[in-house]
């Protein structure tokens, strides 16, 4: 079974005009409920962009400073990213770690 779930604008978008996500940031019944939605999942899949704006769980010690934000970065765990290209070697090597980390191998669709 496929389940999408994502925040998104009217118009179907995750970013505003700038690229930037903050638009879309929870309150804490919000979060909690998203955290529970992400708990249940059993993969991601994930364009290059998204990928990107979704690093910061996976590299960011920060994201850890409270308990809501910690766990969530313990359930976002990466599996598959739909991509015609990563946008450098280093994301791509941080991918590769994550989906390796992360448990059942993922499959990465394009370079």
């Amino acid at each position: 079974m496929l389940i999408y779930s994502m925040s998104v604008s009217v118009d179907g978008f995750i970013a505003d005009r700038e690229g930037a996500f903050g638009w879309t940031v929870p309150d804490e019944e919000q979060f909690r409920f998203h955290t529970a939605q992400v708990r249940e999942l059993g993969g991601y899949l994930c364009g290059r962009r998204l990928y990107e704006t979704m690093l910061p769980w996976e590299t960011d010690p920060s994201l850890r400073d409270d308990d809501l934000r910690s766990a969530f970065a313990d359930v976002w765990c990466l599996n598959l990213v739909e991509t015609r290209t990563f946008g450098s070697r280093v994301i791509y090597e941080r991918y590769r770690r994550a989906r390796d980390r992360c448990g059942p191998p993922g499959r990465e669709v394009g370079r």
